[in-house]
């Protein structure tokens, strides 16, 4: 053969409709990976943005720095930013929040752009200037303006308040600027204000005079050694070391969970389920795409054994065959790649900025709508990473969905293609029954008679359904306020002077807006020169420098803290009085001196108030701690129980902290008339309401979660466009059947019926089969996300679209080539030719 190139470009040209159909294929599959990886880009560039918004622009901060440690960090070169700031002290507000003071030096402010962002006024530079959040001064009942003089009580305290030794000073400071609220630190119980450089030189004594610094490493991939390295050599304590978990899980940075305080650390150690639920969806999209081009091929091949016969017989070798089919889908892939790669950014692009541009900035945590189209433009152009893997992906499948058909080319037989022999055609007995529906019946014969076809169909349908209703359950990954610590209930309501009473709380639960109310109790006992708690008894020996705390939990907080972490029976003696929770104190060494070495064993049995309680679970490190409010963890021995038995122990049954969780639908306003008549009668109570924050969370998620619907959206309408590419490929090559059909009788409405039937069984079948399929996609996922195989809830909504949307388009997708077959004359049916 002189050229086959020549061949296959003759080919191409000649076979108008399957080189139409293979060109579209590969179009949409470029289009597809295209528009997937650009929207993946836009994805990850707003999942980080929202773990910014909420952490800051740091990997990790070093707190309690000196001078000397600073200027070493901020000269290492393993260190791609350094930004450090000295904490000026904390303004108790109320019992719930304190409004943290801190000076940022060098414009190190930008790494928190969500505490920065003005409403009037300018950003402090000079000592003694202040700027505060809108929402900080309506605590401090501050009614003045820009300029005008503000003082502050603030309290600067060593070693986080576990080592009570504390500075407390008062200052008047100038307001110069006042910054949006932001209320995601509420569940914290902080509120950030900004003084400028050199206030801390001004009011702190030199033993106070310490720093905060911020850094991110050059390489995030040895994140962990260079901050391991850092805290060996500049003996850096790691209660002196905050990890920024949101952003660190955004830029999939692997850290050590016993470093970083937190239960939700990424394991750097194994193949880990969530990598295994990606692969499985990219692969998925990418069977979806190469089944079409496998089925159109396949058809297109068997519709020309004549023409290979022929080749074969004057001389064509199998490997010049293959070199045919090939050489084709190069052409076609030469065309198709480039357009689908344009139509692919176009689209992802194009399809963003419109949505986007419906929606409030604020939504996604950007200042203006300007930043946000910036930051779509900035991922969601031609990025030729994306572009190069997009082309390659499809060039490689396109092929690998070829080689069956080129392979089935090259083995025919010269004389049996040659002479249409089909072979020996073997029928299975039938049991002779009664056709109550002919166009069914002969539609489930269609779909029979060429199992191989059939199969192609359904499974080119089956992944599409899989591929739509996994990725919907990777909205639950995507987003990174999941890890930061949740809060128990919508409001918090603190008393811890007179306490609030059994009366009270009852009358609280019996309110037609409250669905549940949370409480618990706490008495705090000191030590006395044997360091034995004064006021109560009990058999715990406690060391020096800590202190003895008893908390009571009702049923409601018990559920919500120890559900997960204990047996039913353990919860249910737990609940009953029948048992306790340990909280052994954080062992420390300050100037030669221990602290926190009591340790309480689990399984062991302490007594208190001369009342024996098994230890059910024993607590230590860092694994949580409790707390009224958000007044911090006091070091010591802290002892939980059931509010049933708290009275007996202590002699007090008064509630430190109520948090009430409202009906769906629940009138706040009336609510919280509720708890102003309560304050009132209860002078001390402090109450904070976690609505707005609760409000700035679900908007930071929004943005996840409707770009990445998007997405599904967008990888669904080409899984439709696949189901109708595939159908009608397969009616088309059915011309000559269609003609001999009406040539013996069939009516234009009976042909329509059968072909129809033949889209539902087509659409049901690759519905239940991608129902389950996509179901098990599901269960990978939400492996991915705890790292642990079991079954989840069947995402019945998801399954239903789906499985309505590939029926409607395979109905579809007969109807739109048999309304021009059934135009045709019989005659011309018979005898076309492609």
């Amino acid at each position: 053969m002189k050229s086959y190139l020549t061949l296959a470009l003759k080919e191409v040209i000649s076979q108008k409709l399957t080189s139409f159909l293979i060109l579209i294929a590969v179009i949409l599959s470029t289009m597809m990976t295209t528009a997937a990886g650009q929207s993946v880009g836009v994805l990850s560039a707003m999942r980080q943005q929202q773990a910014v918004a909420i952490g800051g622009d740091r990997y990790a901060t070093f707190v309690q720095l000196t001078e000397e440690k600073a200027r070493i960090l901020e000269n290492d070169s393993r260190l791609s930013y350094t930004g450090r700031s000295v904490p000026l002290g904390d303004h108790e507000l109320n019992d719930h929040l304190s409004l943290d003071l801190a000076e940022y030096w060098n414009g190190g402010i930008a790494a928190w752009p969500t505490y920065s962002r003005l409403v009037e006024g300018r950003l402090p530079e000079a000592p003694m200037e202040l700027a505060l959040p809108e929402d900080a001064l309506q605590f401090l009942g501050f009614n003045g303006k820009i300029g005008d003089t503000i003082s502050l009580s603030l309290s600067k305290a060593l070693r986080h308040g576990i080592v009570v030794d504390a500075f407390d000073y008062t200052a008047a400071f100038t307001l110069v600027g006042i910054t949006e609220s932001n209320f995601l630190g509420y569940t914290g119980g902080h509120i950030l204000s900004l003084a400028g450089q050199g206030t801390a030189e001004a009011v702190l004594p030199p033993e106070y005079l310490y720093y905060s610094m911020d850094i991110r490493t050059k390489n995030p991939k040895n994140f962990q050694a260079v901050m391991d390295d850092l805290c060996e050599k500049l003996e850096i304590h790691e209660l002196d070391t905050l990890y920024n978990i949101p952003l660190l899980n955004a830029l999939g940075i692997s850290y050590r969970s016993e470093a970083a305080d937190s239960e939700l650390a990424m394991d750097d150690a194994g193949f880990s389920w969530l990598v295994f639920a990606g692969v499985v969806v990219v692969a998925l999209i990418l069977l979806a795409a190469g089944l079409v081009v496998y089925n159109i091929l396949k058809i297109a091949v068997s519709g020309r054994i004549g023409q290979y016969g022929t080749l074969r017989a004057i001389g064509a070798e199998k490997g010049q065959l293959y070199r045919v089919v090939a050489a084709e889908i190069l052409l076609l892939c030469m065309a198709g790649i480039p357009a689908g790669l344009l139509l692919g950014c176009l689209s992802a692009k194009g399809i963003l900025t419109a949505a986007l541009n419906q929606l409030s900035p604020e939504m996604f945590l950007a200042g203006s709508r300007e930043q946000l189209q910036a930051l779509i433009d900035a991922n969601s152009t031609g990025k030729w990473e994306y572009l190069l893997v997009s082309a390659f992906v499809t060039l490689a499948f396109t092929f690998l969905a070829a080689a069956p058909a080129a392979r089935f080319a090259a083995r025919v037989s010269p004389v049996t293609a040659m002479t249409g022999t089909k072979g020996q055609v073997k029928r299975k007995k039938r049991k002779i029954k009664q056709i109550r529906n002919f166009e069914r019946y002969y539609a489930r014969l269609n779909l029979s008679r060429s199992k191989g076809r059939t199969a192609v169909t359904v499974l080119s349908l089956v992944m599409s359904i899989t591929v739509f209703i996994t990725l919907q359950s990777f909205l639950s990954l995507l987003g990174v306020s999941g890890s930061l610590s949740e809060h128990l209930g919508d409001y918090s309501i603190v008393n811890q002077y007179e306490g609030i009473s059994p009366e009270e709380k009852k009358a609280l639960e019996l309110g037609e807006n409250v669905d549940y109310v949370a409480a618990q109790q706490f008495s705090l006992y000191e030590l006395d020169e044997q360091n034995r708690p004064m006021g109560i008894d009990t058999d715990i020996v406690l060391g020096v420098g800590e202190t003895f705390q008893i908390f009571g939990f009702n049923d409601c907080w018990m559920d919500h803290e120890f559900a997960s972490r204990l047996t039913k029976e353990q919860l249910d003696m737990l609940k009953a009085g029948e048992g306790c929770v340990i909280r052994n104190p954080i062992p420390m060494e300050i100037d030669g001196v221990s602290f926190g070495t009591t340790h309480v064993e689990e399984g062991s049995t302490v007594t208190v108030s001369g009342k024996k309680l098994p230890v059910l679970l024993s607590m230590s490190g860092y694994d949580g701690y409790f707390s009224v409010g958000n007044n911090g963890f006091v070091n010591g021995v802290q002892v939980l129980v059931s509010d049933r038995i708290y009275s007996g122990l202590t002699g007090t049954d008064t509630y430190a902290e109520l948090c009430p969780g409202l009906k769906d639908g629940a009138d706040r306003t009336a609510f919280n008339q509720v708890l102003e008549e309560l304050g009132q009668r209860i002078p001390g109570t402090a109450t904070v309401s976690y609505e707005e924050t609760d409000r700035q969370y679900e908007e930071s998620e929004a943005q996840i979660r409707f770009l990445a619907w998007g997405l599904i959206l967008f990888i669904g309408l080409i899984g439709i466009l696949n189901i109708i590419n595939t159908v009608y490929t397969n009616i088309h090559t059915r011309i000559m059947e269609i003609g001999i059909q009406r040539a013996v009788g069939m009516s234009v409405g009976s042909l329509f019926r059968v072909f129809l039937w033949e889209g539902f069984y087509y659409g049901r079948n690759a519905a239940v089969i991608g129902s389950i399929a996509g179901y098990l996609g599901t269960v990978f996922v939400e492996a991915g996300a705890t790292d642990t195989i079991r079954l989840t809830a069947v995402p019945v909504i998801p399954i239903a679209c789906a499985s309505l949307l590939s029926i409607g388009a395979c109905i579809l997708a007969t109807c739109i080539p048999l309304r021009k077959i059934s135009r045709m004359s019989i005659v011309d049916s018979i005898e076309l030719v492609e």
